[in-house]
């Protein structure tokens, strides 16, 4: 999973300019490579020719007819969708991006969702099953960051909840994680070991060794569970948190960034 460095869409923006808008929804998808943007013939190798009315990629070459010895129009088709996880789907596209943009939001709820796109229940069970479980395969198969003079930050923090936002807090959870500086490329590890002290050095530095390539230069605050980082060959600069968001001596050293990602993952 990565972030899209030329979009800055909101979920008020992204419903007003999707809703019920198919072409904008299609666009989109296009230019983020979900959609292909070209295909090539897989009998002929030419570029194939798209097909708004019947939204297939159709080649309009000629190849030899060996039997008949003349040419003939080519005819390969494919499906627009072939491939991708809107093949075989019912869904309109609009309808499905406006439900993305709701399952990535905070405020998710079944009975909107099923009254205002006008979908089944079951339709949205199915649908909430599917994006939860690719949720869980980019979490379980995240790759490390950095490299050789790569800036990362990392962080840890604490996730609440309560019921309906209010009383007492009935779950917490700790996160670590890092964001590159320039590609916003970045991590995040549940720390959930029951009983246990998760920010100690014992639990964060192999995670740091797993998430991070080595020659990484990394900024953290000043917590002494990082304490031991240049040991496992990585540059770190460190800001004590309780003086300064930023290091007074070089405003270079700050967590900034992982402190926003913090932000919107809450």
């Amino acid at each position: 999973m990565s972030l899209c460095l030329s979009c800055n869409f909101d979920y008020f923006r992204l419903i007003h300019d999707f809703y019920e808008n198919e072409t904008r929804c299609i666009e989109f998808l296009r230019e983020h490579g979900v959609l292909p943007a070209a295909v090539q013939c897989l009998n002929c190798g030419k570029l194939c020719q798209f097909r708004n009315d019947k939204n297939v990629w159709r080649c309009m070459g000629y190849v030899l007819d060996k039997r008949h010895k003349k040419r003939k129009y080519c005819n390969f088709t494919v499906s627009d969708r072939k491939g991708t996880f809107l093949d075989k789907v019912k869904l309109p596209v609009w309808k499905l991006m406006i439900f993305l943009c709701q399952f990535l939001s905070e405020f998710w709820k079944h009975r909107p969702i099923i009254k205002y796109l006008n979908i089944s229940s079951k339709t949205s069970v199915d649908w909430r099953s599917f994006c939860s479980e690719v949720s869980q395969f980019w979490y379980n198969n995240q790759e490390p960051i950095g490299g050789v003079d790569v800036e990362v930050e990392i962080d840890e923090t604490l996730i609440t909840h309560s019921k309906y936002h209010k009383g007492r807090p009935l779950t917490q959870c700790w996160l670590f994680g890092g964001i590159e500086r320039t590609s916003k490329k970045f991590f995040v590890e549940a720390l959930i070991d029951p009983g246990a002290d998760n920010r100690k050095s014992e639990t964060l530095i192999p995670l740091i060794n797993r998430y991070i390539k080595p020659g990484s230069i990394i900024y953290s605050d000043s917590w002494r569970g990082y304490n031991k980082i240049s040991e496992s060959g990585y540059t770190h600069f460190q800001v004590n948190h309780s003086e300064n968001f930023v290091d007074p001596n070089n405003p270079n050293i700050h967590t900034q960034n992982i402190e926003r990602l913090w932000l919107d993952i809450k």
